[in-house]
């Protein structure tokens, strides 16, 4: 009388993992976040879809002369033949070289200055007025005379591109320290910390997710100023690549160029994102 409760026990046990409910529930598990990631690019792709085939569409049907409207057959034509050529990889190298240049002298200015002014009021009193002003003219009031100063050599790319990432870094940089909470400060008073493991432990931890939002529009707006530097005066890069298009009436370079110009932004951006959300996980953990 007992066999049989027991077998019955042994057998659910035995086969339970592979239960038709089990198995729809880590099926369930699986898929979802495919389907999710699915439906997110779906929805992604959707506009960009959408303007790929009004372009198809209006250069069939010339509905825009084609010297002006090349079709997308043409246009991916030119970019096959302008990597295999290895001209639009050393040209994009060129550019990416410059931001690095540029994010890294601005960037680290701007750090610097932020923190100066957001730790002394003093400092903020003299400084900040002065530099905001100077720095809120528009990239493009700056070239002239950018222009006279270092003429237009690798200098002037750099210089421009450091003057857009300035600001971003300084303003974030100075708005951490200010929204640092004045519980941590007492912390480190009533521990004896000095200023600099002060400066360690309590204010750079605590303002790392502003630094790193300011990388990541510093990032974007070198970006943005290299592309026009680069069309304006240059002779290598990108930006130059796409205005010798124009010269030249080659619209499928110019096009090329101006795809591939919002799909390295857009990466860059992600990236940029990517290492902020990492970086900050444990601000959110400690939130929540």
């Amino acid at each position: 009388m007992t066999v049989a409760p027991i077998e019955q026990t042994l057998r659910s046990r035995t086969f339970a993992p592979f239960s038709g409910a089990r198995l729809r529930g880590v099926w369930f598990d699986a898929v979802t976040p495919i389907g999710h990631f699915a439906g997110t690019a779906a929805i992604a792709l959707s506009l960009p879809l959408v303007l790929l085939g009004a372009w198809s569409l209006a250069a069939h049907y010339e509905l825009v002369a084609p010297q002006i409207l090349p079709g997308p057959p043409l246009v991916l034509e030119t970019a096959i033949e302008l990597a295999a050529s290895g001209q639009l990889q050393a040209e994009l190298l060129v550019s990416v070289m410059r931001v690095a240049a540029g994010l890294l002298i601005g960037g680290g200015a701007g750090l610097a200055v932020g923190l100066a002014i957001g730790l002394s009021r003093t400092t903020e009193a003299y400084l900040a007025p002065t530099v905001r002003a100077v720095l809120l003219v528009p990239s493009l009031g700056w070239l002239p005379f950018f222009m006279l100063v270092f003429g237009i050599g690798e200098a002037l790319k750099i210089v421009m591109i450091a003057k857009a990432c300035f600001l971003p870094m300084m303003v974030n940089s100075f708005d951490g320290v200010r929204s640092v909470p004045h519980k941590h400060r007492e912390v480190a008073r009533m521990l004896e910390l000095s200023r600099l493991d002060t400066m360690r432990f309590v204010v750079m931890p605590a303002i790392l997710p502003s630094v790193l939002n300011g990388l990541r529009l510093a990032l974007s707006k070198g970006w943005q100023v290299l592309v026009l530097v680069e069309m304006i005066a240059s002779a290598a890069g990108i930006g130059y690549l796409m205005t010798w298009g124009r010269k030249s009436f080659q619209l499928d370079v110019v096009l090329v160029t101006i795809v591939v110009i919002g799909a390295v932004g857009w990466l860059l951006d992600r990236a940029a994102l990517a290492v902020q959300t990492h970086a900050t996980a444990w601000s959110s953990r400690s939130a929540g």
